[in-house]
């Protein structure tokens, strides 16, 4: 049952991350103001075991010296200060410390996630094994299986765009498509990724909750950049680029893979869109970027309807262990 308990508390300490802390108040603040009148009775008790300063007028220091029980000969731990202690947990439990909201079933995530797969020939390079493309698609599916049942559609392109599926919740489904898609079923195998926009409007305007555009390439244009900060601007929804080739920074020799020149501009049209780029990586890294601005747009509801978890209900399981020194031989309390 210890071993629980500490696991329990563990687990909430760890979830108190530093993004959390501001959020970090009171439910019930005033009951904090019940420490006040404990201090008080907690100074009275102090000064009523200090049972020799009323001899102090009719005994010599010297006398009362040997009299005294020494402070070692005191008990650290009496059942005054058991009791004190447990007032002051008490009081945290009823004040109702908490720092996150709890989920509820009643709210669903209604934003929509519109993923743009470029599938025109730069994406058959091997710089990254065994090729962009196929690279690509792991990394959606890393990003689908994290995602669950959120909103997602998919869009292909290269010379031209495609709704390869429109708006579900199925992630098999949108993983069944992107098995098959490939650059031999695209009309043309060029890049123009501004043929995207007019797909990705079209999907917007049936969603009402701020959204993201992913968009999964390796070059853009001017005329791609200046199209998507067109369609995004003075809107909630936000464009981000995942630039899918080896990062000129690696370091690998003879590196075949994107040019600084690229990444400025994938990044400049992320920019343009209310987003941000995010390298490839080798590691799941670049997965757990593009997730955490994903939920930048993430609305389930206002979070001041959510109900805040009540973590004072925690502290009580400290109390468990304290009240067994009550079974102590000797222990009674006497004011």
């Amino acid at each position: 049952m210890r071993w629980i308990v500490f696991d329990l508390l563990a687990d909430s300490i760890n979830s108190l991350a530093l993004h959390q802390l501001a959020d970090f108040h009171f439910i019930r603040p005033w009951w904090l103001l019940a420490i006040i009148p404990m201090y008080l009775f907690m100074r009275f008790v102090i000064k009523s075991e200090e049972s020799l300063s009323q001899w102090k007028a009719h005994m010599s220091d010297t006398m009362i010296y040997h009299l005294a029980i020494k402070e070692q000969q005191k008990r650290r731990f009496t059942p005054k200060k058991l009791f004190m202690l447990f007032a002051v947990i008490i009081t945290l439990v009823m004040a109702g410390p908490t720092w996150q909201q709890q989920p509820t079933p009643f709210f669903t995530d209604e934003s929509v996630l519109i993923i743009g797969l470029d599938v025109s020939a730069t994406m058959n390079k091997s710089d990254v094994q065994p090729s962009r493309l196929l690279r690509a698609k792991q990394k959606i599916n890393q990003i689908l299986e994290k995602r669950g049942d959120a909103k997602t559609a998919l869009i292909a392109f290269s010379g031209s765009a495609h709704v390869a599926m429109p708006i579900t919740q199925d992630k098999e489904m949108i993983r069944h498509f992107l098995d098959v898609l490939d650059s031999s079923m695209m009309p043309t195998t060029d890049k123009v990724p501004q043929s995207v926009i007019p797909q990705a409007k079209a999907l917007l305007t049936q969603v009402k909750a701020p959204s993201s555009i992913l968009l999964l390439t390796d070059q853009t244009n001017q005329i791609a950049i200046t199209g998507f900060g067109n369609l995004l601007a003075d809107t909630p929804h936000q464009l981000v680029v995942w630039a899918i080739g080896e990062n000129p920074d690696s370091g690998l020799e003879n590196s075949t893979g994107l040019s600084s020149s690229e990444l400025s501009s994938l990044t400049q049209l992320a920019q343009a869109g209310n987003g941000n780029m995010v390298p490839f990586t080798h590691n799941s890294d670049d997965v757990e970027t593009v997730l955490r601005s994903l939920n930048n747009t993430l609305q389930n509801v206002d979070d001041n309807s959510l109900p805040w978890f009540d973590a004072g209900y925690l502290l009580l399981f400290l109390l468990i262990p304290l009240q067994a020194l009550w079974f102590r031989k000797g222990w009674t309390m006497q004011w």
